[in-house]
């Protein structure tokens, strides 16, 4: 491994979770941006950056590209995180062999690995583009799939890696994602005047009630597919009801306005489309029932689905077992992904990083130093692999 430069990998990965690229954006962003810029040209790859999203929702990717095989994969990482719990997570450390900091696991460890694992996969002769994005955190719509939609991602691809916190497994599938903020309507009054209002929190208590027969039946439609977990429940369809609610201005007040969220994983084998409109259609039924209430999509993201034995995943999990002396499981992801979007182009997409789930998003946020130079090894053995196959 000696062209992976395991002291510049580490040093870069530190420098970029020492900058707090938190939601929303802002210089910070701007920041990290800089930085990664500047790590591309001292490995001589080539980018360019391009400006996404509008206004004060203004984003930048960064698209990277960097040897001449005759396969091209693509190593994909995003930049943000989600928000830290104290500013100290923002100063990186190295404590008995990991590197903790928020978004050292998810996923500045992983783009670091990501980076170095290109430059090697060039030395041997494999070519990767790189695809560095912001907005992952919160849905995707100014990052990755700005990409997909103004056609800068080749449909020609040989396979996409998400550099994800998977230490030990591969994620060769995801749920997907449609999430709504449900909103009930009222009259505002003084509670002295109580009967002069119309309470908005009993309405979508009403709504909420109405949705349960669905709730109970999403749970008993169980994934065939194995995930990283052996809870009982962990194959479970999935529909959050009231992850965020709020309303109301004060305790003497009957509030006009409460909302609250639905947050529907459909499974990979469930019809995405299908699971959409069943949603829709028990909200509308509880609209006709004279429950007063709208709704709007916050998240719109289709489930994914690449075969654990097509080419990528036997040549990903061939690398891992040769880098790390244990071939990985391949599981199917808790949550949404951006494989979605590779999957959308017809191009196979997996998601393996030096990160562990476990860690990610927590006080105590690491990722083991060893890995992140293991991951980029990974990385540059699969784009070879790939590349000779051709």
């Amino acid at each position: 491994m000696s062209d992976i430069r395991p002291e510049r990998l580490v040093a870069f990965a530190s420098d970029l979770v020492a900058i707090p690229s938190e939601n929303p954006p802002g210089a910070a962003y701007d920041a990290c941006v800089e930085r990664i810029a500047a790590e591309l040209q001292a490995c001589g790859i080539r980018y360019e950056l391009l400006e996404t999203g509008i206004l004060e929702e203004r984003r930048t990717c960064i698209l990277g590209s960097v040897g001449d095989g005759p396969a091209l994969l693509y190593l994909h990482g995003h930049y943000d995180v989600v928000p830290a719990f104290t500013r100290d997570q923002f100063a990186p450390r190295v404590v008995d062999g990991r590197l903790v900091g928020r978004g050292a696991s998810d996923m500045k460890g992983g783009l670091a690995s990501m980076v170095y694992g290109a430059v090697a996969a060039a030395e041997r002769g494999a070519r990767v583009g790189l695809v560095i994005v912001p907005d992952e955190e919160t849905g995707g719509t100014f990052g990755a799939e700005a990409l997909a939609s103004s056609g800068r991602l080749d449909p020609k691809a040989a396979g996409a890696i998400l550099a994800e916190p998977t230490w030990g497994t591969v994620w060769h599938a995801a749920r997907g994602a449609y999430t709504l903020r449900v909103t009930a309507h009222g009259l505002s009054a003084h509670v002295g005047l109580h009967y002069e209002g119309s309470n908005a929190f009993e309405t979508a208590l009403q709504a909420v009630a109405a949705l349960q027969p669905l709730g109970e039946a999403v749970r008993d439609r169980l994934s065939r597919l194995a995930f990283a977990s052996d809870h009982p429940r962990a194959r479970e369809s999935i529909m959050l009801v009231g992850g965020l609610a709020e309303g109301g201005t004060s305790f003497n007040v009957v509030p006009e306005r409460f909302s609250f969220t639905i947050d529907r994983r459909p499974n990979p084998e469930e019809d995405y489309e299908e699971a959409k409109a069943e949603l829709e259609q028990a909200l509308q039924a509880a609209k006709r029932r004279g429950i007063r209430i709208v709704w709007h999509v916050l998240q719109d993201a289709r489930s994914a689905y690449t075969q654990p034995d097509s080419p990528l995943a036997r040549t990903l999990a061939d690398a891992v077992g040769a880098v790390t002396g244990e071939r990985p499981s391949l599981t199917c992801c808790p949550g949404v992904l951006e494989i979605r979007i590779y999957h959308d182009l017809g191009i196979p997409a997996l998601a393996f990083g030096p990160g562990l789930i476990g860690s990610m998003h927590k006080p105590d946020e690491h990722v083991p130093v060893a890995n992140l130079a293991a991951a980029a090894e990974i990385y540059a053995r699969t784009a070879v692999a790939l590349a000779e196959s051709r």
